[in-house]
Order: structure tokens, then C-alpha cells, then sequence
């Protein structure tokens, strides 16, 4: 257990598995000389689900701007103010963590999509996927981030992805976009191809945010670009709809 001059972190007795699985008090120590002199305390408790999700989140972050092997589980174990051995306890293996990082990620997006296939007419139900898809997308970059990163090479973590959550999503895009060039709505776009269009036009602003907030002297994912984003996909996209 180390203590620094700002804050220390203590963690129950036991066996190693059931310390770095136990609740966390973190005791923050901060100087307040200008009101008083005295040391304030925090103390926070955290339990096992806390940190599990606490070191997913930190995993999106690092995974997507870093990449699988440019991220370390002391770089996520830091960034959830967390003990290393915590993600041992909760996750088998770095390749357990990133799967249940991406997992997450896509079980957001469902939520997401909620109610969407109330929507029976084709044109307004892909409108209406594109527009939440670019909301998504502005909220949670991490995912494609990490899309991107894996992309660009065969390995394991590609298969997995392609195999799980990727060819489902585009054998349905691909069926979709054929009904609506049937139906004399959508964009002369190969059917082959449109999943990589949409995709990539709906996330790059998110996902190359640096880039974008440089050359747009702001963020990328405010409100009001983010509507323009979705509206000009739209029309973009499905010019035969009557918007």
C-alpha cells in the first residue's frame, strides 16, 4: 500500500483474488490554507460492479485512441483510478477485456435503436437509423475508433468482430439498401458498398474529433452540427424521400 502527499488508497485484508476484488475507499487529501488550514476528507466506495464498469469505460477510451496493442491494463487500471489486479480479477485475459469493451459498446448502440422498427416505411426507418446512428456516433466515437483500428489487418480480434457484429449488420444494410434503390429512393450506391459509405460518413467527424475541432475551430459532436450532420446524410443519402 504506497500514500502520497495527496491521496491514498486502501484496500481490505485477504487473499489476493479477494483484494483486488474487494470495495475500494479512496481517501482524497486536499490543502485548503486559504479557508482554513485543515485537511478535507473524501471517502468513496466503490463495489465490484462499480469497478467493472469503471474499467470498461477507461478500456473505450484507451482502445480506441491507442488500439489494442498501444493500450496496457495499467493505462485502463489508471484511468479508473483502479488497481491493476482488479482487471485480472474481473477479466480473464486483455483480450477478455477488449471483447466485453466492445461488447458494451454495441449493446449501447441496440439501446440506441430502441423502438426504430416501429417505423414500417423503409425510407423514414433508414432516415430515422441514419439520424440516431450519427447521435450515437457523436456520444460514443470509442466504438468505430476501435472499429478502425482493428480494421486495417486480419488477427483475431477482426474475425471476432466481423463475425459477431459486423456481417449481420451489413448482410441487413445491404438487403435494405436494395429495397430502397427498388423502391427509387436511395442514392445510386452499390449495395456492396453503402455499409462503408453510410458508416464512414456518419462516424469520421467523431472518430478523427482532433482533426475535425482544428479545421472546424470547435468541436465536431455540438448539437447543432450534429443535427445538420444527420440532415444532410439524409438527403444525401435518400434523395427520393420527401423530407
Amino acid at each position: 500500500m504506497t500514500e502520497s502527499k495527496s491521496s491514498r488508497t486502501v484496500v481490505r485484508s485477504g487473499s489476493a483474488k479477494s483484494s483486488a476484488a474487494s470495495d475500494e475507499v479512496t481517501v482524497s487529501r486536499s490543502d485548503d490554507s486559504v479557508q482554513s488550514g485543515a485537511t478535507r476528507q473524501h471517502r468513496t466506495r466503490r463495489d465490484r460492479k462499480d469497478i467493472r464498469d469503471l474499467l470498461i469505460a477507461a478500456a473505450m477510451v484507451e482502445f480506441g485512441t491507442r488500439g489494442y496493442e498501444g493500450a496496457s491494463t495499467r493505462s485502463i487500471a489508471d484511468r479508473a483510478n483502479a488497481h491493476q489486479p482488479q482487471i485480472n480479477y474481473h477479466f480473464a485475459n486483455k483480450f477478455e477485456l477488449w471483447k466485453a469493451t466492445v461488447e458494451r459498446l454495441f449493446e449501447l448502440l441496440e439501446t440506441a435503436m430502441v423502438g426504430l422498427d416501429e417505423i414500417k416505411d423503409p425510407g423514414d426507418h433508414f432516415a430515422e437509423w441514419i439520424r440516431r446512428l450519427v447521435d450515437f456516433a457523436a456520444e460514443n466515437p470509442a466504438l468505430n475508433q476501435i472499429i478502425v483500428q482493428e480494421s486495417s489487418s486480419r488477427n483475431e480480434r477482426t474475425e471476432w468482430l466481423v463475425e459477431n457484429y459486423i456481417r449481420p449488420r451489413f448482410a441487413e444494410r445491404r438487403r435494405a439498401w436494395r429495397r430502397l434503390r427498388a423502391a427509387g429512393i436511395a442514392a445510386p450506391l452499390d449495395e456492396n458498398l453503402v455499409h462503408y459509405v453510410v458508416i464512414g460518413a456518419v462516424t469520421l467527424p467523431f472518430v478523427n474529433s482532433a482533426e475535425a475541432t482544428m479545421l472546424f475551430g470547435g468541436r465536431p459532436d455540438t448539437p447543432r452540427l450534429v443535427r445538420r450532420h444527420a440532415d444532410g446524410l439524409v438527403r444525401t443519402l435518400l434523395p427520393g424521400l420527401g423530407h
